[in-house]
């Protein structure tokens, strides 16, 4: 009888928590996650918390905002779909829906449509890992910069470095063409680069090097290292 009671009472610790939020250790070197929501129910034959109302999850500066949260207090994961907004300095995240795994330190999210300061993003899917800090877009994912248009089966952003990454990537533009082994973009900078067999077509001009950088504000690029450039002759020239 005494052991029914204890359950019982822990179980209201628990629910009572959720009125202000329930903290889960990601690692002792690594910020906390808080799971916070104003009204919730309790099952306690399944274990699942139903958090009714606006919900968050918030993680070393970023807020994800939820309409509910279904809690899975056994499986340490949670869920939720709808309108669903990530947050964090200048960067939103739209998504229809989120799913949260406590053992794995990482958030999933699908449909995705992000923006910053000068950029903005699209794919089918998204991971959050919490420890350590960086974002995975999957789902032919696309980095916008300006005009350019970078695609790749798999795009990193690295949120301490503020620098996204790519591999095997594509770079279209209007009146532009290109691809490389790898590339990235640093924010702030007004540089694309691609690097690894790079190669640039641009008003039916193709350049190659082993690195090149393109300004994406400007339009101007730079080859690096076995440079290769072919120049087009204009209509009524004749090519030797």
């Amino acid at each position: 009888m005494r052991r029914k009671y204890w359950q019982v009472f822990l179980l209201l610790v628990l629910f009572l928590s959720l009125m202000t939020g329930i903290v889960l250790a990601v690692d002792k070197n690594q910020s906390e996650v808080i799971l916070k929501t104003s009204s919730a129910e309790y099952d306690e034959k399944t274990g699942i918390i139903y958090a009714k109302g606006q919900s968050t999850i918030q993680w070393d500066g970023i807020t994800m905002i939820c309409p509910y949260l279904e809690m899975d207090t056994l499986k340490q994961e949670a869920k939720s779909d709808g309108e669903i907004q990530a947050v964090w300095e200048d960067k939103t995240v739209q998504s229809r829906s989120l799913y949260f795994y406590g053992k794995d330190k990482k958030v999933i999210m699908t449909d995705i449509q992000g923006k910053g300061k000068d950029f903005s993003f699209q794919t089918k899917t998204i991971d959050f890992f919490l420890s350590p800090g960086k974002i995975v877009l999957t789902g032919n994912p696309i980095l916008l910069v300006k005009d350019f248009q970078i695609k790749s089966q798999r795009i990193e952003y690295v949120i301490n470095d503020k620098k996204w990454l790519a591999s095997t990537v594509v770079i279209e533009k209007e009146g532009w063409s290109g691809q490389s082994n790898s590339g990235f973009y640093q924010e702030g900078s007004e540089f694309i680069v691609l690097e690894g067999n790079a190669r640039v077509e641009k008003n039916g001009n193709l350049l190659r090097g082993e690195k090149i950088l393109i300004n994406a504000l400007t339009g101007k690029v730079k080859v690096e290292g076995n440079v290769e450039i072919n120049i087009m002759p204009n209509e009524g020239e004749e090519s030797n």
